[in-house]
């Protein structure tokens, strides 16, 4: 008999299915889960992986002993390493085993949660169905590091492309009910109009028929009770109008009346929850008329049939609140908004990292870059949390996130930073490009990811980029932004913020006008192939919309001195002249709907006085 000889094997695995398994959510935190169980079961197959005795390329495990969370969310679903070995093939089942267990633990711990509510037969179908794992190995004697990764990847790749069929049981043929998260699935309850009462405990609503994915995602925070909050787009989008509350003492006193007016409507006896609603703890539902049916539907028990009328009496008492708010905010100089429903939803991926990943000829320049990738994960944790957001996923050079809209430019800015700083170190001119979706906190959150990823898509056609999409609730026009990072757009904007009452949206429109006109003159005009005349030119329109335009609330010589210098200055940038003018176009128009949605407020001395 043949004697098998150990050799060094590079190896690659994956895990899946990623974008089904995260998209498929409902609430943030079910996505915010889907997300880290994929963490967890990638951080669990690279562990087998070394404890067998492999050296693991990618990804890099220890980053910071003192932040194990975020390490386990940084985690992609991919691993590489190097073992010596004689036969891989049982190391790819052992890593694929230690996979497997990891999702079975959750699976068990949600089950025994739910309890005799599901179907256990189309429970464990769905979730031995669940997962994806492909495995390639090269063997690397006779040749180069580099071109064992290209072959192993290129195998895995072949890999991919063939599917594992098995015969399926469906449950529609027992007319079993369809998942209203995943049309795919059959929903798993079974008693569940005995049970209402019991789901609604752990967080899962009257309506809502969910197969056993979608119920281990749901039970996330029964299954790690020890996890920080995940705050919803609500609570997101209601954070400025929170930063009034704490700051401006007549908000505050205001709002404590009005949550003092809803504990006397609700009545103590009928709250599920025992803590009454004060200033410092509240529902963020409650300030926005068309969430106060979600609150009453979830944590208050009063029948069905008087929750309209309640409903009703909340929202006039909210809105007699902001009515007095609105007038005392002019008594007091103070530039008062309401909270806005809108909030951001941003896509970071590093450009050209498969080009950097060819470049890489050795072993310990991939784990450098490996190592990089988990510093920048690591980052990009802190940089959401600095600026309010919520990560949802950082694996490698993706980031997906979600914040308040008056942070997402600044946290769009630090992340593209953080990734030069830290990758310059292993890559050459490494750049990062961004997509943001500012939307209402009412749009299908599958559809938000959806338009999110588009605007990153975009920007990435370009590269180094920030692409911006504006979609409005109920339709209307799509605004979409594309700004260029080397330009600064993030601090140019912060300058436009502080000279907004110079410009309107007239202006900024008229602007974006006048570069597609001369945009459509471009082809085939000498007289504009000279960039300095072009220049002078297309400033003179500039300077000449600027003051048609002019707001009448400020006098010819004030904007003359304090608006036409810093416009200039503005569009004296290194950039051609046409795109010049596109750039200070978008900028303007973004300053004025970012504006109109309400995401900051200005405090004055007068803010802080009863």
């Amino acid at each position: 008999m043949r004697e098998h000889k150990s050799e060094e094997i590079l190896m690659m695995f994956s895990i899946g299915p990623v974008q089904e398994f995260i998209a498929q959510a409902r609430r943030t935190r079910d996505l915010w889960f889907g997300s880290y169980l994929l963490s967890e079961l990638s951080i669990a197959g690279a562990q087998e992986f070394q404890e067998l005795g492999g050296r693991l390329v990618f990804p890099a495990m220890a980053i910071d002993t003192n932040s194990e969370q975020v390490e386990k969310i940084s985690a992609p679903n991919k691993i590489l390493g190097i073992m010596n070995t004689d036969q891989p093939s049982k190391i790819a089942w052992q890593v694929r085993r230690a996979i497997q267990g990891k999702w079975k633990e959750y699976a068990r711990a949600a089950e025994e949660k739910i309890g005799r509510i599901i179907n256990i037969r189309t429970w464990d179908r769905q979730v031995s169905d669940l997962l994806e794992f492909q495995a390639a190995w090269t063997a690397m004697q006779g040749l180069h590091y580099d071109e064992a990764l290209s072959k192993t990847e290129q195998l895995l790749a072949a890999r991919k492309t063939l599917r594992d069929f098995k015969q399926n049981d469906p449950g529609a043929m027992y007319g079993e009910k369809k998942s209203s998260l995943d049309g795919g699935r059959e929903s798993v309850w079974i008693n569940h109009d005995r049970n209402i009462g019991r789901l609604l405990r752990l967080g899962i609503k009257e309506y809502e028929t969910l197969d056993a994915i979608s119920v281990i995602k749901r039970l996330s925070l029964v299954l790690h009770p020890d996890q920080e909050r995940f705050l919803s787009v609500c609570e997101t989008a209601f954070l400025p109008f929170q930063d009034q509350i704490r700051d401006v003492t007549f908000i505050g006193s205001a709002v404590t009346d009005y949550l003092h007016t809803v504990n006397e409507l609700l009545g103590k006896e009928n709250l599920k929850t025992i803590n009454k609603l004060d200033s410092n703890s509240y529902d963020a539902r409650l300030f926005y008329e068309r969430r106060i049916g979600d609150y009453l539907e979830e944590c208050v028990m009063v029948p069905k049939e008087h929750q309209e009328n309640l409903k009703d009496s909340i929202a006039n008492e909210l809105e007699r609140m902001y009515v007095q708010l609105e007038k005392k905010s002019r008594d007091h100089q103070f530039n008062f908004v309401r909270p806005t429903p809108y909030y951001a939803f941003l896509i970071a991926d590093g450009d050209r990292m498969g080009e950097h990943l060819r470049n890489i000829k050795d072993e310990q320049s991939h784990i450098h870059f490996s190592q990089a990738l988990s510093r920048f994960a690591l980052q990009a944790a802190k940089i959401m949390k600095n600026h309010q957001g919520q990560l949802v996923y950082g694996g490698g050079d993706d980031v997906m996130a979600y914040l308040p809209v008056h942070t997402c430019l600044n946290a769009a800015n630090e992340l593209r930073k953080s990734f030069i700083e830290i990758l310059g170190s292993v890559i050459s001119v490494p750049t990062l490009s961004v997509g943001i979706v500012i939307t209402h906190m009412l749009e299908p959150l599958e559809e938000v990811r959806r338009m999110a990823h588009e605007a990153e898509r975009q920007a990435k056609k370009t590269r180094n980029a920030l692409e911006v999409h504006f979609h409005k609730r109920g339709g209307g026009d799509l605004m979409k932004v594309a700004l260029p990072f080397e330009d600064n757009p993030v601090e140019q904007m912060k300058v436009l913020h502080e000279y907004k009452k110079f410009f309107s949206a007239q202006f900024a429109y008229e602007l974006r006008r006048t570069y597609q006109i001369y945009k459509e003159m471009d082809t085939g005009s000498a007289w504009l192939c000279d960039p300095k005349l072009l220049a002078e030119l297309l400033w003179m329109e500039i300077e000449r919309l600027a003051f048609k335009k002019k707001p009448e609330s400020i006098d010819k010589a004030t904007f003359k001195k304090q608006w036409i210098p810093k416009l200039k200055e503005l569009y004296d940038t290194e950039t051609e002249p046409l795109e010049r003018l596109r750039i200070l176009a978008e900028q303007l128009i973004l300053t004025i709907h970012l504006e109109k949605v309400g995401t900051t407020y200005e405090e004055t001395t007068a803010s802080k006085t009863s």
